[in-house]
């Protein structure tokens, strides 16, 4: 199903951590995805957006509340995004002036 949502985290060499988003982000998944979060304890995190087909306001809440508090820890999250559509909301509503935005995990790692 195209909408479905999923999200997983791994660690990757270096210690960062990439949380793959599949799917829809909007007020029924952000739960899952702000429990996802609150289980790294990385100093980078990127969050991959590669597979998420939709974000809407409640997504954007939840993307610069974990910023917020990575940040004031000292760590740092990144996203990762290809999508016009995507990339355009998080312009648009100036997260990616808060959080840094990348074509690739290469380039946020």
């Amino acid at each position: 199903m195209p909408g479905e949502f999923d999200v997983r985290s791994e660690s990757v060499p270096g210690g960062a951590t990439i949380v793959r988003v599949a799917g829809e982000v909007d007020l029924a998944t952000t739960p899952r995805l702000e429990e996802a979060l609150a289980g790294v304890d990385s100093e980078v995190v990127v969050m991959d957006l590669s597979h998420c087909t939709f974000l809407d306001s409640a997504g954007i809440r939840t993307l610069v509340g974990a910023a917020r508090r990575l940040s004031d820890a000292g760590r740092s999250l990144r996203i990762v995004s290809v999508d016009p559509g995507i990339i355009r909301l998080l312009e648009i509503t100036a997260v990616d002036t808060l959080i840094a935005v990348h074509p690739s995990l290469d380039d946020a790692l």
